[in-house]
């Protein structure tokens, strides 16, 4: 009759087959769900690190102040004086070539001439303050640049002065002359490199 109590008072123990106890999922049940607990924090870790990572890809480019006083791109800005310069270049070229012909082509002297002249007198307007190194973007710019704006622009106005010269030259037809403008053409561009551009290593 006691133990007949006790078991009244603890209750009647649920049984599956055969008379046993049926096995106890809770452990399984807690263990899945931490699985996707633990699948979910992951899931939203990658996910705000893509975001993230998307962020700083869409960080506004740096920029700065244009001739006109309009706000430029500087990555474009720099693009735009290397594309000036190697426009400079390649009538210097075509300049050298044509005047080392035995009967130079003076109408290719001329027009080289008047397309240096030209880009020579882009040059101050292509490097804009804010357009350096400080900007970030890639450049062989060197701050004298801007700490000596005197000198540089006498350096471009050199430039500009000698391919008149050329073009002086080229419309006399007088080959000497020619050679001697392309002489302080190259001097030109020389002293500008010495003074006002990264030297590569």
């Amino acid at each position: 009759m006691a133990t007949t109590a006790v078991i009244k008072r603890l209750g009647t123990r649920p049984t599956g087959k055969n008379g046993r106890p049926p096995a106890c999922k809770t452990t399984a049940r807690s263990s899945d769900m931490a699985s996707k607990t633990i699948l979910t924090t992951t899931l939203t870790a990658i996910a705000l690190a893509a975001a993230m990572t998307g962020c700083k890809g869409s960080e506004p480019a740096a920029t700065t102040t244009g001739a006109s006083g309009e706000p430029v791109s500087v990555s474009e800005t720099i693009e735009a004086r290397e594309a000036n310069f190697k426009a400079i270049a390649k009538a210097n070229k075509a300049a050298k070539e044509a005047l080392e012909d035995d009967q130079p082509d003076f109408a290719v002297v001329g027009a080289s001439a008047t397309s240096i002249q030209t880009d020579a007198g882009k040059i101050l307007d292509l490097f804009p303050k804010g357009s350096g190194k400080e900007s970030g973007e890639k450049t062989e710019a060197l701050p004298a640049i801007w700490d000596k704006p005197a000198e540089f622009k006498t350096a471009a106005d050199r430039l500009a002065t000698a391919a008149g010269k050329l073009k002086t030259a080229a419309d006399a037809k007088d080959a000497a002359a020619a050679k001697l403008a392309m002489g302080e053409i190259g001097g030109a561009c020389k002293g500008c490199h010495e003074n006002f551009r990264e030297k590569k290593q």
